[in-house]
């Protein structure tokens, strides 16, 4: 055992809450800068992380797990890492790089439903593109697949779902989505959906959102004004009070753990929290409704350490992605991951429960989507 394993156990084996601001922090309970911690179990010991590719398992070694923000049942656990962020050079999220013009996503010829191409003409920005991000416009628009680094200057074909049923017309190129598959519908994704599938969660995931729409875009559901306004309610009351430094978050709705993301870089965290907030929320706020606010009560730590310890327990391996990165990938134990490395250093890695977050509606809609799949 390294001196440097017994620090992290110490740090981050946590179990019980010290209250934000109690004026009797346990010592162990403390994080760099007066961050409030979960405090250490007794005698307890991390589970190994020797299943884990070495990026990941050295990752969560150091990772210290702070208390919990919480709005109406849903807890975000802020995650620092010891040691500070390990991914070095300039960064930018999807949708910041669009936005600058920095990175080109187009239609692959005619128009392709499970491919588009991307390009970073940054000459010194890495892109980083998370699973289930939505990219809006084209033909149609999409969501993508799997997590991708795209290196300056590189040019890939990017597989893609199609998230808007029914058009198959416009403009080459595409825009900002500024959005994120829900929860429910990344889950099905990992588990291996087909096109046909993927229309099928959108579609109800749309009728539960009473946001239907013509074209049975998920873009247009989610930014509809009902569900924004709602969205932004759980946005205001979460995102200002995580710590500086954060580097990932662990998501508790009612004591039941659902998933958790592991950044590199805390930039990157903060910068798409607010949508991984919303693609949380729209599962367990909007669509399965949480508890009355004055029962919404997270007892002990709600099971984040436990799930935790589960992460760290369930291995990971490698997996294809397109672009500069080294795919990551964890099928078993219950729950299903993906992220990608760089050099050697975590990138991003998100993991979720197998288990639905949400329960199937009784008598679900037939769905009969109309374009025809082009390859």
């Amino acid at each position: 055992m390294t001196g440097r394993q017994i620090t992290g156990w110490f740090w981050s084996i946590l179990r019980r809450i010290v209250p934000w601001g109690a004026a009797g922090c346990l010592a162990a309970g403390v994080l760099a800068g007066g961050t409030p911690a979960l405090a250490q179990v007794s005698g307890g010991e991390r589970p190994s992380t020797s299943g884990h590719v070495p990026e990941l398992a050295g990752y969560l070694e150091d990772v210290q797990i702070a208390e919990p923000v919480v709005f109406r049942g849903l807890a975000v656990y802020p995650i620092l890492l010891r040691g500070g962020q390990r991914l070095r050079g300039g960064w930018l999220t999807l949708d910041e790089a669009i936005s600058r013009g920095v990175l080109v996503v187009s239609e692959k010829g005619s128009g392709s439903v499970p491919l588009v191409v991307v390009e970073n003409r940054s000459r010194d920005q890495h892109v980083f593109i998370m699973t289930g991000e939505v990219i809006s416009g084209g033909k149609q628009t999409r969501t993508v697949r799997s997590d991708v680094v795209l290196a300056p200057g590189q040019r890939i074909e990017l597989g893609v779902f199609c998230v808007e049923a029914h058009r198959w017309q416009g403009e080459e190129k595409f825009s900002a989505g500024n959005a994120l598959l829900p929860q429910s519908i990344q889950q099905e994704l990992r588990r291996g959906a087909d096109q046909g599938q993927m229309w099928f969660e959108v579609a109800r995931n749309n009728a539960a959102l009473d946001a239907e729409n013509a074209t049975g875009s998920l873009e247009v559901a989610l930014r509809s004004r009902p569900v924004q306004e709602k969205l932004s309610e759980v946005r205001q009351h979460i995102v200002p009070k995580l710590p500086e430094g954060t580097m990932g978050f662990i998501f508790v709705d009612r004591g039941r753990p659902l998933g958790a993301e592991f950044f590199g870089r805390g930039d990157l965290a903060r910068a798409l929290l607010p949508k991984l907030l919303d693609s949380y929320a729209v599962d367990c706020v909007l669509v399965y409704k949480t508890l009355p606010a004055e029962e919404a009560r997270v007892h002990g730590d709600g099971g984040a350490i436990e799930y935790f310890k589960r992460v760290c327990r369930a291995g990971s391996q490698r997996t294809d992605t397109p672009g500069s990165g080294a795919g990551i990938r964890t099928r078993g134990g219950g729950l299903l991951g993906d992220g990608v490395s760089l050099g050697g250093v975590l990138v991003h890695y998100g993991v979720q429960i197998q288990d639905r977050i949400v329960p199937l509606p009784k008598d679900p809609r037939p769905i009969l989507p109309e374009p025809q799949l082009r390859r």
